[in-house]
């Protein structure tokens, strides 16, 4: 198991759960049961949508599960990717992959927090007066527009997520900051079993540093309530400086890492 991530602090069973919450949160276009395993495909567009997640566990010879998962994704054009946690099945997973090529990627930290911990840290939003929030539970093109500038996307990769943010079947709310009346920020949140799922946080360069990301997840949180949410959850990438400050203020505690294991046999690239 890769060393950059932290010591699980949580149980095995809250890892599990919180997997498939994120899994459920971020639908593909295809998922292929095998054996346990969901082999997961989005035309190459984001890690998740397009990666194995191996935690369960069955009965097939784990030779010939690999030997189908790679020939699933050679046949896509996509290199073969597995999202490894303590959750994987079998729980030597990481280093056999790593045995046979596959190398470890994209280092995340998922953390959690209580709603409430949330609400008592982040500033309410009457001292921001400037800012306007809207929550929309469709899928929404003014949202969709500023996370694709925030991101950076467009063309294929905007098409293929916006189909998996269109997919998405537990309640969820689309997240729009307005500062002064322009557009500055976004969010998404996924509410299932009692959880928040936080998704998708981008603010536009000109409005960093001003508190919008905090307005964003404080009007997750108070939206969450409304179907039963008491806890949340986020992953941020281990690198990711920018964001950290954010969620540690709020009070979000590193739960458990995850990471990917890559192994180039086709021609496309897992973003």
């Amino acid at each position: 198991m890769s060393t950059v991530e932290p010591p699980a602090g949580a149980t095995a069973d809250t890892i599990l759960l919180l997997e498939t919450l994120a899994a459920n949160a971020w639908p593909p276009e295809q998922s292929i049961e095998l054996d346990g395993w969901r082999l997961r495909s989005a035309r190459g567009v984001t890690r998740r949508a397009n990666s194995v997640w191996p935690n369960g566990g069955g009965m097939t010879d784990l030779a010939a599960k690999l030997l189908a998962a790679e020939q699933f994704y050679t046949g896509l054009g996509l290199p073969t990717v597995f999202q490894i946690c303590d959750a994987a099945q079998p729980s030597n997973l990481d280093d056999l992959l790593d045995r046979r090529g596959y190398r470890a990627d994209a280092h995340t930290y998922v953390q959690t927090a209580a709603i409430s911990d949330l609400l008592r840290n982040l500033p309410p939003l009457r001292l921001r007066p400037h800012f306007e929030l809207e929550v929309s539970e469709e899928f929404d093109e003014e949202w969709f527009a500023l996370y694709c500038v925030s991101e950076e996307v467009s063309g294929h990769a905007a098409a293929v997520r916006r189909g998996i943010l269109q997919r998405i079947q537990p309640a969820h709310g689309f997240v729009l900051l307005r500062s002064e009346g322009r557009p500055a920020a976004v969010g998404l949140g996924v509410t299932e079993g009692g959880w928040l799922g936080v998704f998708c946080m981008a603010t536009l360069p000109a409005y960093r540093r001003q508190g919008a990301g905090s307005a964003v997840l404080r009007t997750l949180a108070i939206w969450s309530q409304l179907y039963g949410a008491e806890d949340a959850y986020l992953q941020v990438m281990v690198n990711n400086a920018d964001a950290q400050p954010l969620y540690a203020k709020a009070g979000f505690v590193t739960a458990y890492g995850y990471h990917y294991r890559t192994k180039q046999n086709g021609q496309g690239t897992a973003t």
